[in-house]
């Protein structure tokens, strides 16, 4: 009775969060959970019956028919609950904590300009990009922020002020403008208001981009989003079918398993990347087991007819768990050959022969520049200079993986979640600038009496002297970037001759220097997060710039 309610409800399409209210107002009796063993016998017994959750019945998760209990079968599945209440029946302080906004709202109550990441657009006018990325978003609402921001106009607020505060399931907060579009891509002169000002008219290029906002169709994707005929979404499947099919923002079980409670990794490419023997060679791989490298155990999922996989961390490290959004998404890169300039993988396959993972976990611009030049590879061409460039993304994980931090075990969460007094982390990510008692300078880390031993204050101004270096390294790299631009559009038009082997070398130091500045214009830490790797990097970028400038222009009669 109870699930055939639930079906009702969601058909007039109120939230997950009501069905939450729902079911803690009718609760089920608890299922023998031997019984349900008999057709999840392998992973899903596997994982219930180990871990912090083993003595947890499948009806605090799942709203379960009599029928299914009866004759399972595809028309009678349970209801899975992805609402953060859900867990919160439970974990009430850590539910608290995700929905609390008081790290954003004191951000905004210091009444400070929004510090921004900046880099001259020289492949354009020469103006300055800018990202606001100061401006905290709420994670507990993050994919209705991108439904809004990322939909040229087609999803706007109920209400503006909603932006305001956390947590509003997508579906209560949304309203579709244009549902007669459909599934469609429709352009759009409507300007949407949202909290990223510089992307408000644009759409998703790929549905997959809410693997890392949403769970909620978790189990409707084949591994890898491959097209399976059982398979109810696709990775390549419109954007507007699959925001549809989705109300929460990415939640608890996108880093903790359900069944036992164990740290875990959902996102299908970073598990490739971490265990496809292809990739051995690559940093995780090497250093698998490792201090900051945690093992993990990759587990066959599902019952449904395809395949899907998830992979347990041998310990929990946020670096990982975080990364698996936080990462450069080469899945959703485009690469060509350097022998015949044609696509290294089929036109807009999802499975891109080899290419479908998520990260070579390089831990800085050279690192990955040289993997993918090295297997005689590029992205694109910049226009100006017909340099061969190679791709950007936010390269957050990496950076933080390959960094001493990440090497000494630190994670995401150790900055970004403050400690509580009785050492459990909170569920809050936020600036780290708002509570460096609580991070840098805790007794564990840079506050240890026995090592650096900071001051709140202490760690506010390494950082801002960090973040000071940056901005100088920064600075130099757009002046001989510039100027190799320039020599660079001087000799395609045939302004200037240069010898061959000069004009190599000139075009990859402007092809590492444009794949540098993308990396780090989306570090947001601006420097922080890889202190002496950002400058080691900088220097050399900024080194092989000015020799191989100086090299091109003393061979021009």
């Amino acid at each position: 009775m109870q699930n055939t309610i639930i079906k009702s409800i969601v058909s007039l399409g109120l939230s997950c969060l009501s069905l939450s209210v729902l079911a803690a107002a009718a609760p089920q009796q608890p299922v023998d959970k031997n019984q349900c063993f008999g057709c999840h016998a392998t992973a899903i017994k596997t994982l219930s019956t180990r871990g912090a959750h083993k003595n947890v019945n499948c009806v605090s998760c799942h709203d379960i028919s009599p029928e299914h209990v009866k004759a399972p079968s595809r028309d009678n599945r349970p209801t899975t609950h992805f609402e953060y209440a859900a867990c919160g029946q439970c974990h009430t302080e850590q539910h608290k904590d995700i929905m609390d906004p008081k790290y954003h709202y004191e951000w905004a109550l210091k009444n400070t300009p929004p510090a921004y990441a900046q880099f001259r657009d020289i492949a354009g006018d020469n103006s300055f990009r800018d990202v606001q990325f100061r401006l905290p978003r709420f994670h507990s609402s993050i994919v209705t922020d991108l439904a809004n921001v990322r939909s040229d106009g087609r999803y706007q607020y109920k209400k503006y002020t909603d932006l305001s505060k956390p947590g509003a399931p997508m579906w209560e907060a949304l309203t579709d403008t244009r549902p007669n579009e459909g599934d469609k891509i429709l352009p759009s002169k409507t300007l949407s208001l949202t909290w990223r000002p510089h992307k408000g008219r644009e759409i998703m290029g790929r549905s997959d981009c809410l693997k890392c906002k949403s769970s909620d169709n978790i189990l409707d994707y084949a591994y890898l989003g491959a097209k399976n005929p059982k398979a109810p979404l696709a990775f390549d499947d419109p954007d507007h079918k699959v925001l549809k099919t989705v109300n929460n923002s990415f939640n608890c079980i996108t880093c903790h398993d359900p069944h036992s409670a164990e740290p875990r990794i959902v996102f299908d490419h970073l598990i490739e990347a971490m265990s496809h023997p292809d990739y051995k060679d690559y940093n995780y791989q090497k250093n698998a087991g490792k201090t900051g490298y945690p093992k993990i155990e990759v587990i066959n999922m599902g019952v449904r007819g395809y395949p899907r996989k998830i992979a347990i961390l041998e310990k929990a490290n946020s670096n990982y768990m975080c990364g698996q959004c936080h990462e450069g998404h080469n899945r959703s890169a485009t690469f060509y050959k350097d022998s015949d300039g044609q696509l290294a993988h089929p036109k807009n396959a999802i499975d891109r022969t080899g290419w479908s993972v998520g990260t070579f976990f390089a831990a800085n611009p050279i690192e990955r520049w040289n993997v993918v030049r090295r297997l005689g590879l590029y992205n694109g061409i910049d226009k100006a200079t017909g340099v061969k460039t190679v791709s950007t993304d936010h390269y957050h994980m990496e950076t933080v993986v390959g960094s001493k931090h990440g090497q000494a075990g630190v994670g995401c969460t150790d900055c970004h979640f403050a400690k509580k007094a009785n050492g459990t982390l909170e569920h809050q990510p936020s600036l780290p600038s708002l509570k460096y008692k609580n991070t840098c300078a805790r007794s564990d880390c840079h506050g240890n009496p026995n090592g650096d031993n900071w001051s709140e204050g202490q760690a506010a101004y390494m950082v801002a002297t960090i973040q000071q270096r940056y901005r100088i390294h920064k600075e130099r790299l757009e002046r001989y970037g510039s100027a190799a631009r320039n020599l660079l559009i001087k000799a395609k038009n045939g302004d200037v001759k240069i010898n061959q082997p000069e004009y190599q070398k000139l075009q990859d130091a402007y092809s590492l220097y444009l794949h540098t500045v993308g990396w780090y214009f989306s570090d947001y830490s601006k420097g922080v997060h890889d202190p002496s790797g950002f400058e080691k990097t900088s220097s050399e970028v900024i080194k092989n710039l000015r020799t191989a400038t100086v090299a091109a222009q003393n061979t021009i009669k």
